[in-house]
């Protein structure tokens, strides 16, 4: 059995931080809540059983399964766990269970319809790690299953962390070269350049579909939506959603997703 050797920093995390209110708490953060589901269910089909991996409070899962898809979701964090189970009494085409990323045993090959990776990716900070978060999903999934991995850019760091909270000299002493940042687990998140994602990809029985910036300049620029009529975010809204797939819009947003489908 592989396990993630740094939950304990993981779950300490997120025991005192509020994830349930994260992607509602503010304009900039729920175009990543938006983004993502419309890409779900740009993909999902009447029927479709789903898995969401790292489902945090269940914002995702619990409003899929609300839609009538049987949906599991799994988390690492007990507390995650629980408030799930709170909001979900009587929802019996949901499940929820504490398990790790990097070892889904309790489900057979080829279960999925839709596998949804959408927190594990940040919290791994070991090459083989993220390999077999990777590989794990992809295996659970049907063949012809949709996967989606969101994943943070290096970029993200040192806009919503080194400029935002002054950071940007503690952050030069955290990255390489090439301004990659290093796996650090006491710094809790962990980044990718874009090509060095997609490269975990690269043995897998997998066919690529697309890359999307859920936020894109969204969590930066946070404070001037917030000023924007309903009018203004709505067209800023339909700016982003024809223009989230483009690679000039990537590098800058605080989360990314990566679309494949399994062969």
């Amino acid at each position: 059995m592989v396990v993630n050797k740094h939950k304990d920093i993981i779950i300490n995390k997120y025991s005192d931080y509020d994830e349930d209110a994260r992607l509602v708490s503010d304009r900039g953060h729920y175009v990543e809540y938006l983004t993502t589901m419309r890409y779900i269910q740009k993909f999902l089909k009447p029927g479709d059983k789903i898995l969401e991996v790292g489902a945090a409070t269940g914002r995702y899962s619990i409003a899929l399964a609300k839609t009538g898809h049987e949906v599991t979701a799994v988390d690492l964090t007990p507390k995650h766990v629980e408030i799930m189970k709170s909001k979900t009494h009587g929802l019996e085409n949901f499940r929820c269970m504490t398990a790790d990323a990097l070892d889904l045993g309790m489900f057979a090959d080829k279960t999925f319809d839709m596998v949804l990776n959408l927190g594990p990716m940040y919290h791994l900070f070991h090459k083989r790690d993220k390999q077999k978060a990777v590989d794990e999903s992809i295996r659970v999934a049907k063949k012809g299953g949709i996967c989606m991995f969101a994943y943070m850019p290096c970029a993200s760091i040192m806009t919503g962390y080194g400029l935002r909270y002054q950071k940007t000299e503690q952050l030069s002493k955290m990255m390489d070269k090439t301004g990659r940042f290093k796996d650090i687990p006491d710094e809790v998140f962990s980044c990718f350049y874009i090509e060095d994602f997609k490269k975990l990809f690269g043995k897998t029985k997998t066919t690529y579909i697309t890359n999307v910036a859920t936020d894109g300049i969204a969590y930066v620029m946070r404070e001037w939506l917030e000023q924007l009529s309903e009018e203004g975010y709505r067209a800023f809204l339909d700016w982003h959603f024809l223009t989230c797939e483009r690679p000039d819009q990537q590098g800058y947003s605080s989360h990314l997703l990566y679309i494949c489908r399994k062969k």
